[in-house]
């Protein structure tokens, strides 16, 4: 019988990538050649489901999931220039080098490295996939820099569902304010589609000198400077919990 997308824990091949062990491609690559164990056996489909938690994952001879790990939820004021993964290759600054809890946790999608502002880390496999999945329609909220000033008028091509000038791509509508002189948008989507805000203001014609995420599913960085963060409390996971839920 086929898996469906609403069964919990998440595919071996997205926790590859999400872990930053490898991109999905390379990450599917390794399972087919038979270098991935999941709880000792040997797994060759990239679509299997595993939960991080419970699941022993090793990845060439490296373990990667530990079974009965505690949970954590972490919020992180992300700095610019930080990679959204858990190593690089470039030896280049990750989150987790900010991250100094004892527990293996990985980032809830991403933010690229100029983009600063809220992310979410967790070992929670099975709530990070949901919260990164489509359906879930999260919404993350952003107030971007711009080199010039973003008039009224533009404002119903921005929220209206346009279409990407680089790949033709169509996005759903969102929400969008003009802030102060004019220099800075609000900017409310929910998904999650690569450099997508911006993407949205270069296809018409601005460039985005700056870019913040001011809230991810309802969080807000609130007294947190650049390169802090905080556990998530028990109310604040329970309310991402239900907003998965009822999606």
């Amino acid at each position: 019988m086929k898996k469906s997308n609403e069964e919990p824990g998440v595919r071996i091949n997205r926790f590859i990538a999400m872990s930053g062990i490898a991109s999905r491609r390379a990450a599917d690559q390794l399972v087919t050649q038979g270098r991935v164990m999941v709880n000792g056996k040997v797994i060759t489909t990239p679509g299997i489901r595993i939960d991080p938690v419970r699941d022993e994952v090793i990845v060439d001879g490296k373990l990667y999931a530990q079974p009965e790990a505690r949970k954590v939820y972490i919020l992180f004021n992300k700095p610019r220039n930080v990679i959204t993964t858990s190593s690089d290759e470039k030896n280049r600054e990750t989150v987790l080098d900010y991250i100094d809890t004892g527990e293996r946790v990985f980032p809830v999608g991403r933010l690229d490295r100029k983009t600063t502002g809220v992310l979410l880390l967790t070992n929670d496999g099975n709530l990070a996939h949901k919260l990164t999945h489509p359906s879930s329609k999260v919404n993350k909220e952003y107030i971007a820099l711009l080199g010039e000033k973003f008039t009224q008028n533009l404002l119903q091509q921005l929220t209206g569902g346009m279409r990407l000038k680089d790949t033709g791509e169509k996005v759903s509508p969102c929400k969008a304010k003009i802030l102060e002189d004019g220099m800075q948008v609000y900017l409310s989507i929910h998904e999650g589609k690569n450099h997508q805000v911006r993407r949205m203001f270069e296809t018409l014609g601005f460039t985005v000198k700056r870019l913040e995420r001011v809230a991810y599913a309802g969080l807000q960085a609130g007294e947190l400077r650049r390169g802090e963060w905080r556990y998530l409390s028990r109310n604040e996971v329970k309310e991402l919990q239900r907003l998965v839920e009822s999606s």
